[in-house]
């Protein structure tokens, strides 16, 4: 404010041309908390880290910047007459957003460098302790999964299971037949697939629509959207959604 003088505040010569000043700061941090703090409550789907991206962040900051400039608009029309009108209105969002796009750039860049930083040390942490436990030896254990219906059916070693992926009504099934990956689609949900197999403690649930062989995890990678499983014989990624983050990092450090 003091630097760019904008809103025609380099024209104000009032008495009280402080107090004036100050009053954009009140309505600024009034609209910051209710974006901040408000919005995220009625729209927390959309804010959810697991699905958050550069170009949300970037929305995110322009809408923070559109709306500040509407209240600062607000602001002097009402209380002061300093200025109204459509073209008055532009005026406010141009100078809000000179003012405030170096910020946002800043402010996404470091909130990106800091999520990124903190999913790979995540991620070398698990990826560490992956040897503590994985293991992929010969199973006795068989795996059977089975769709809605109970006729379409599929039986393997627990050693050859990889993972399964919901995709709306069906889930699919990747696993290995004489060193060949195989895959089957059934129509069933990830919810009763996890029922079918409960007792199977390698077999463990990573995203709302991912479950994964933990003893065919190779490695864990990381970037500022999250952590991705790198599983033995396939070359597919598999998300790991924060809801799951930890107990993956239980799992992975128990063994």
């Amino acid at each position: 404010m003091l630097i760019f003088q904008p809103f025609g505040i380099s024209n104000y010569t009032g008495e009280y041309k402080h107090l004036f000043e100050s009053g954009y700061g009140v309505v600024t941090f009034i609209v910051l908390i209710i974006d901040l703090f408000v919005f995220p409550i009625f729209l927390d789907d959309w804010f959810k880290s697991q699905k958050w991206t550069v170009l949300k962040q970037m929305i995110w900051q322009i809408w923070i910047l559109f709306s500040i400039g509407l209240g600062n608009f607000i602001y002097s029309a009402i209380f002061f007459r300093f200025i109204s009108g459509f073209h008055a209105f532009l005026i406010y969002q141009f100078y809000t957003l000179v003012v405030g796009v170096i910020p946002i750039l800043v402010i996404t860049i470091l909130h990106q460098n800091a999520l990124l930083s903190d999913n790979l040390k995540i991620a070398n942490e698990l990826t560490g302790n992956l040897n503590s436990y994985t293991s992929l030896d010969v199973s006795d254990e068989i795996v059977k999964i089975a769709a809605d219906n109970n006729k379409d059916k599929i039986e393997m070693n627990l050693s050859d299971f990889i993972y399964v992926g919901s995709t709306g009504n069906y889930v699919q099934v990747f696993y290995m037949v004489k060193n060949e990956l195989k895959s089957v689609l059934l129509r069933n949900t990830l919810k009763q697939i996890e029922e079918q197999v409960k007792d199977c403690p390698s077999i463990i649930k990573c995203h709302r629509a991912f479950l994964v062989n933990r003893d065919r995890i190779l490695q864990v990678k990381g970037n500022s959207q999250g952590l991705r499983l790198i599983l033995k014989d396939t070359s597919d990624e598999i998300p790991v959604s924060r809801n799951y983050s930890k107990s993956l990092r239980e799992i992975v450090t128990i063994g």
